[in-house]
């Protein structure tokens, strides 16, 4: 599912009141086309309002504004047809992410894409921004933030022009991972798509898109049955593991050295699977744990938010994980599979890491390990000498 956020586009910012500014009309004609499209394709709307009682507290940093019941806090006049698509939140605050009806949408749902778009860009826009991404961060969700530069606005004031308020915000967007859409980029990339096999784990599709230069056929290779570019998925694709256990005072990972086709060779790497339909991927991270190294699981910690694994040529996208584990039975592998298992103490580690023959995603997971396994020492160590000082 999608989201679509319009913030504050009420009376009191843009059209009378203390704190309105009429110049931010300028967005309403494409902030109109884009309520349009989210109705056509079914996404959710929400429309924050700002909405005071005489004594809050953000009026000792502001005029009053938007009072409850007022003109002020009603959505503008081009927005209201749109009204019964939308779910409408009030709030007493710059911040619409902490309103409780935010937070229980938001908790409740997931999805794929958010779009923000509204005034202030300065103020409410990017408060609720940062506390998004922030969340989202904090709780491994890999859902898009998105802001189009035609749909934000800002007030002019002394010393506070708005173009130039409008493009740093977008800059500081982009440095904490938002994607920012350029008003010199087409919107509708994509014209049509084709099937060009009929195959069991991966299939390829013909993907044409409208470009400044004219049509581009892409290839795109999927594990699904429509690629994201025609149906964005909420399911991650796989599952990247990696096994550790404490044993004798050392810590060991468990590798698997498994013959890959692609290659004609044997790699080296951490067990990995795909996520059944349906499936929570801690699940698929333990299902995978015991079929490929027969490992029971202790304690399993999502490490990262999805990634995609190749995206210059594919939609496949895949969740990672950390496991303490204690191997307990045999493997249960596949006809096909070649796995077998390699334990490897943390100080040769290092020496490992620097073979090729090793994916990308298991090898950055074991890096990231090594450091953190590296530090918890360098802690202990610290905490011991202060002990017997």
């Amino acid at each position: 599912m999608k989201m679509l956020i319009v913030v504050d586009m009420v009376n009191g910012f843009v059209e009378h009141g203390a704190l309105a500014d009429k110049s931010i009309h300028r967005i309403v004609p494409a902030l109109l086309e884009r309520i349009k499209l989210a109705q056509k394709e079914g996404e959710m709307i929400v429309a924050f309002r700002d909405c005071h009682s005489e004594n809050d507290e953000e009026f000792k940093s502001y005029p009053p504004h938007c009072l409850k019941g007022s003109s002020e806090s009603e959505l503008i006049d081009e927005l209201k047809p749109f009204e019964k698509s939308m779910i409408l939140i009030d709030k007493n605050t710059t911040n619409g992410f902490i309103t409780p009806e935010f937070q229980e949408l938001i908790k409740s749902s997931y999805f794929t894409d958010i779009e923000i778009c509204g005034c202030c860009s300065d103020i409410c826009v990017s408060d609720l921004t940062y506390s998004l991404a922030k969340y989202l961060s904090e709780h491994k969700i890999d859902t898009a933030i998105k802001v189009d530069e035609r749909l934000i606005d800002t007030f002019n004031g002394q010393n506070h022009n708005a173009d130039e308020v409008n493009k740093k915000c977008l800059d500081d967007f982009k440095q904490i991972g938002v994607s920012v859409l350029s008003k010199d980029e087409p919107r509708e990339h994509l014209v049509c798509s084709l099937k060009t096999t009929k195959n069991r784990f991966l299939n390829l599709y013909i993907a044409t898109y409208q470009t400044k230069k004219g049509l581009l056929n892409y290839e795109v290779v999927t594990r699904r049955n429509l690629p994201e570019v025609v149906m964005p998925h909420a399911q991650t694709d796989a599952v990247n593991i990696l096994p550790y256990q404490y044993k004798d005072g050392k810590t060991y990972v468990y590798l698997i050295r498994e013959f890959r086709y692609p290659l004609n060779d044997f790699v080296y790497g951490l067990p990995s699977g795909l996520i059944e339909e349906g499936e929570d991927g801690k699940v698929s991270a333990a299902r995978e744990l015991q079929e490929e190294i027969g490992a029971r699981v202790i304690k399993i910690e999502r490490t990262m938010t999805p990634a995609y694994t190749s995206c210059g040529m594919s939609d496949e996208n895949i969740d990672f994980y950390q496991a303490e584990v204690e191997l307990v039975g045999n493997q249960r592998l596949d006809g096909n599979e070649d796995i077998s298992i390699v334990p490897v103490e943390l100080s040769k580690l290092e020496i490992l890491l620097n073979s090729r023959k090793m994916g990308a995603q298991s090898k950055l997971q074991l890096k990231v390990f090594l450091q953190q396994e590296k530090i918890k020492a360098l802690e202990k160590e610290i905490s011991d000498l202060k002990e017997r000082e």
